[in-house]
C-alpha cells in the first residue's frame, strides 16, 4: 500500500500543486479540498501509473487516501 500512497502524494503534489502533508487518513474532499476536477485528475494519474480502471461506482465509495490506495490494490489484483 505504501507504493500507492506515495503515488497519490506525487500526483497531488505535481499535478494538483498540493503543498501540505498527505496522510492515509486524510479525507480527499474535506481535508485535501479536492473538487471534482481534482478527483478526476488524481484517478486518471493512478489509472495511468498502475494500469487499472476505476469506475465512477468505485470512486463513489472512496473517501480517504487509504480507501483510494486499497481500491487501486484491489483492482491491480484482478
Amino acid at each position: 500500500m505504501d507504493e500507492v500512497v506515495a503515488e497519490i502524494r506525487r500526483v497531488l503534489r505535481e499535478e494538483l500543486s498540493l503543498e501540505r502533508e498527505v496522510r492515509p487518513a486524510d479525507d480527499l474532499v474535506a481535508d485535501l479540498q479536492l473538487d471534482s476536477l481534482g478527483l478526476v485528475t488524481l484517478v486518471v494519474g493512478l489509472e495511468d501509473r498502475f494500469r487499472v480502471i476505476l469506475s465512477e461506482e468505485d470512486a463513489a465509495r472512496v473517501r480517504t487516501v487509504a480507501d483510494l490506495a486499497a481500491l487501486v490494490l484491489e483492482r491491480r489484483a484482478c
